[in-house]
């Protein structure tokens, strides 16, 4: 590239020239001959005057284009439809367009020597100064999106563009306005989750109805007027099994939804995973291997969610060979780095791999087969068919595990999940809890739903203990100040966690506790995650019984509760 000549050096250069060219002229003819060579020396002088002269229009000329291109380029950099700045490696703000000052909320002039983090959110903040830093060490390009604070109140999304300048003391920015944009994504992305609802809830309701049809056909069927002298055990039995699927969907519905976070305690898989399994293939010809080192690492997990997941897992590969076939399930301890494996954060994590001899997953069904309902089996008699892979995918994800499957037609179909290890020791499990409570107590249920209050109350009865029943809260509490007052205490209280229209569970127990320390009392709730319900001690229950529930359940609670306490039951 040739090197642009400078017009002011050129024509210094140009006089140089010319005195020396005199001078030396002068020199060499003498005195005598100067009169002779004044005319040539004259003319010479005057040519190089007019050359100055055109270099001097030059110069002006080149010097008014400068001049109307840095005025261009200021109208082009003030007037800009983007935000620019040019900031130091401090944050320091040195310079600022009208854009940039508009985007802030600011008067430029008041921008420059502020540090740009007064116009960040303070969550943003952290996230710029590694991309300054960034930016400095690269001298690349680089990109970051925050979120401004315009006039110290309301916020702008934006874009910053910077690269380092020349003299590497500072760097250009350019902020683009993309709350727009991103307004634009989470409407997109708020019709695809009401996509995904609309199929979601269509699934729930057609396992639903079937369900419920089942046991409103059977309870009907087992009405002494619908068939007298006709035994009623058979259809009973069936509406109770119909209500315990349906009871399991629910559970996988609960996981699912947002609040199904899991309780998180070391935990050992073989166990749990065996167990599991042959849940899962109770009544089934499939076989099932497992290879599992005694030297497994324990991990962080919640053995409900991750033996939901082995179960779902299962039932897949058990589905996927109707003709019979192996399932073989291995554990591995595994190291993970962010090079093999970018979807996992580095760290010490246990494999599980469940792999079939099944048909297999079509190439291009293999993204969708974690989607909600999403299945390619008939739906047949399983309920929440498509469901199970969701779920499957969901809990692993609250761990911060990773679930991923390989498989090709006819080859077999292999699940693999991570999840992260613990350096914690599992405790013992506590001694099994007495089955049955032979001794009869008095008992409270709470419950603002009159049918499910009325049968809790007449299941207990049926135990043998003595009912009353509440409810909401403040007649709970006045209930129970009144049998005590009449020396006629209560034993226990179930009580519900949430109530319409009163003071539900929580409110009640604290206020008891108030009044009499040694109250026991047993929350119950069909939110399953609720903290109350995971650890009801913390909150002052006893335990917690989770709906639905049948009269076993109650039996156990009640011995889990009143076991260690025999002095608290009263002798009729």
């Amino acid at each position: 590239m040739t090197k642009k000549s400078n017009p002011s050096t050129e024509a210094a250069e140009l006089r140089r020239r010319a005195e020396e060219r005199l001078k030396a002229q002068k020199s060499e003819v003498g005195e005598q001959n100067s009169e002779a060579e004044a005319p040539r020396t004259l003319h010479e002088l005057q040519v190089h005057q007019i050359e100055l002269e055109m270099l001097n229009e030059e110069l002006q000329a080149a010097q008014a284009e400068a001049e109307a291109a840095a005025t261009k380029y200021t109208d082009l950099y003030n007037f800009a439809p983007a935000g620019y700045l040019t900031i130091d490696r401090e944050g320091i703000i040195h310079d600022a367009n009208l854009a940039s000052a508009a985007l802030l909320g600011i008067d430029r002039s008041q921008l420059i020597t502020r540090h740009f983090n007064v116009y960040l959110s303070i969550t943003d903040r952290p996230v710029f100064a590694a991309f300054l830093a960034r930016v400095f060490e690269c001298g690349s390009k680089e990109f970051c999106e925050v979120t401004l604070l315009k006039n110290g109140e309301s916020t702008v999304e934006v874009r910053i563009d910077a690269t380092v300048d020349a003299s590497g003391k500072e760097c250009r920015t350019i902020l683009e306005d993309i709350t727009d944009q991103k307004q634009a994504e989470n409407n997109r992305l708020i019709l695809n989750k009401l996509e995904a609802t609309g199929i979601l809830a269509g699934g729930i309701a057609h396992d639903f109805n079937n369900l419920l049809t089942i046991i409103y056909l059977n309870l009907e069927l087992a009405h002494p007027s619908r068939a007298p002298g006709k035994k009623n055990a058979p259809y009973l039995e069936t509406a109770k099994k119909t209500a315990l699927t349906a009871s399991r969907l629910t559970r996988q519905l609960s996981v699912f939804a947002d609040g199904g976070d899991p309780v998180l305690k070391p935990i050992r898989l073989p166990e749990l995973i065996r167990d599991s399994a042959q849940s899962a293939l109770s009544g089934s010809t499939i076989q099932c291997t497992f290879s599992m080192p005694d030297e497994l690492w324990p991990v962080e997990a919640d053995a409900g969610q991750i033996g939901l997941v082995i179960r779902n897992l299962i039932l897949n590969a058990r589905e996927a060979m109707p003709q019979g076939g192996t399932i073989s399930v291995e554990t591995n301890n595994a190291i993970s780095d962010s090079h093999k494996d970018p979807s996992l954060p580095p760290g010490r994590y246990v494999r599980i791999s469940l792999t079939d001899q099944g048909g297999g997953i079509a190439r291009e069904l293999a993204p969708k087969i974690f989607d909600p309902y999403f299945s390619t089996k008939q739906r047949g008699v399983q309920k929440g068919m498509g469901l199970g892979l969701t779920i499957c995918h969901t809990v692993i994800g609250k761990h911060n595990g990773s679930i991923d499957v390989e498989s090709r037609p006819g080859g077999g179909t292999a699940f693999h999940i991570h999840l992260p290890a613990s350096s914690k020791m599992p405790k013992e499990e506590p001694p099994a809890i007495p089955k049955a409570l032979t001794q009869p107590i008095k008992i409270l249920v709470m419950d603002d739903e009159k049918n499910l209050r009325e049968l809790v109350g007449e299941s207990l009865r049926n135990l043998g203990h003595e009912v009353l029943l509440a409810t909401e809260g403040q007649e709970t509490i006045e209930l129970y100040i009144r049998e005590k007052h009449r020396e006629r205490p209560f034993d226990l209280l179930f009580l519900d966690l949430t109530v319409r229209e009163g003071l539900g569970g929580l409110g009640t127990i604290q206020e008891l506790l108030g009044m009499d320390p040694a109250t026991k009392a047993v929350v119950m709730s069909g939110y399953a995650d609720d903290p109350a319900v995971v650890d009801p001690g913390r909150y002052g229950f006893k335990a917690s019984l989770r709906k639905p529930f049948s009269s076993d359940r109650l039996q156990e609670i009640l011995a889990q509760v009143m076991k260690n306490n025999p002095a608290g039951i009263r002798h009729e």
